[in-house]
């Protein structure tokens, strides 16, 4: 009997992942039809978070994408960007798109990031202080599963993972600062950083 929701099976693999499954992690690296279920797990949140603020009002919708565009960007460029570090820095071998779809499929936990909008919705907290709280969070423990994976999948020593992993998210910093400037303007950084 064929399955009618596969996207159980990729919550499963996902929350596997954060678990630190390397077994799990080996298989959605080596599993090109992950890669559709990958870009989806990411942009999930994004769709649905732009829903929910679109029921709340329209004023300022422009700025909400905006803003809500920054993380999913930043956290794309990142995990391409440690993946070229491992590879170019320390010669490991390995498929960035392999490396990609494990990392995206960590992203479930950002699937976390909907909350502050239906808490929102209902006229409770403050949406973006508690979403930048909820994406904090999800980044942390996504860096642990990218340490992990780098290990694992591209062979590096705790030292150079560490240093893929800190060179990541410096370089997640300026490209979100970037974005920031350009989708938001000057006042990004005292709104959101």
């Amino acid at each position: 009997m064929k399955k009618l929701l596969p996207i159980i099976d990729v919550v499963k693999d996902g929350i596997e992942i954060l678990k630190l499954n390397k077994v799990q992690m080996s298989h959605v690296a080596h599993d090109p039809k992950a890669t559709v279920w990958a870009f989806g797990i990411l942009g999930l949140p994004f769709v649905i978070n732009i829903l929910l603020a679109m029921l709340q009002t329209t004023m300022f919708l422009s700025l909400q994408v905006k803003f809500l565009l920054i993380p999913l960007v930043t956290m794309v460029g990142c995990i391409f960007l440690m993946s070229f570090v491992a590879q170019k820095m320390f010669h490991a071998k390995g498929d960035h798109m392999a490396f990609f779809r494990v990392i995206a499929y960590a992203g479930v936990v950002t699937w976390l990031s909907v909350i502050p909008f239906i808490l929102s919705l209902i006229g409770l907290g403050d949406v973006f202080s508690l979403f930048n709280l909820v994406n904090l969070v999800a980044g942390a423990w996504m860096l642990v599963v990218t340490y992990t994976f780098l290990i694992d999948y591209y062979k590096l020593n705790q030292q150079n993972a560490i240093i893929t992993v800190v060179l990541g998210v410096v370089g997640a910093g300026i490209l979100q600062s970037v974005l920031g400037r350009v989708l938001i303007g000057k006042f990004y950084r005292l709104m959101y950083l």
